[in-house]
């Protein structure tokens, strides 16, 4: 169980909530079409590229906001589970100046560094 107190927690879902809404509010009010790409758009090879470019951008915009997605409702779940605020290397407390910056986070801030510096040794490997 986590050592935070209940208006802390209590804040800190009324906050994802509202992060969760924000990317769902965004995503609704994208343009279905934002990928289709109509035959009187595409004159030259340029247009083309642009247009490709455009539709890598978005899916790339789509998959980042999913996956903030699955981490608030996962932060949530934590919640719920008396969990959260607990890092999930470790299970000491992560500092709640973190968890206020990014309520989402599962790591405090060392083994966010350590997680880093591995996963960097082994891109240079």
């Amino acid at each position: 169980m986590s050592g935070f107190s209940k208006k802390f927690l209590d804040s800190q879902k009324e906050k994802l909530l509202k992060y969760k809404q924000e990317i769902l509010n965004t995503m609704n009010t994208r343009v279905e079409d934002d990928l289709a790409v109509s035959a009187d758009q595409v004159i030259e090879d340029g247009d083309q590229a642009q247009n490709l470019l455009n539709q890598t951008v978005t899916l790339g915009l789509r998959e980042r906001e999913l996956r903030r997605l699955r981490e608030i409702d996962a932060a949530l779940d934590r919640i719920e589970s008396g969990t959260y605020g607990l890092c999930e290397e470790n299970d000491e407390p992560i500092e709640i100046k973190r968890l206020e910056k990014m309520p989402w986070t599962r790591l405090s801030i060392q083994a966010a560094e350590e997680r880093e510096r591995e996963l960097s040794h082994f891109k240079a490997i």
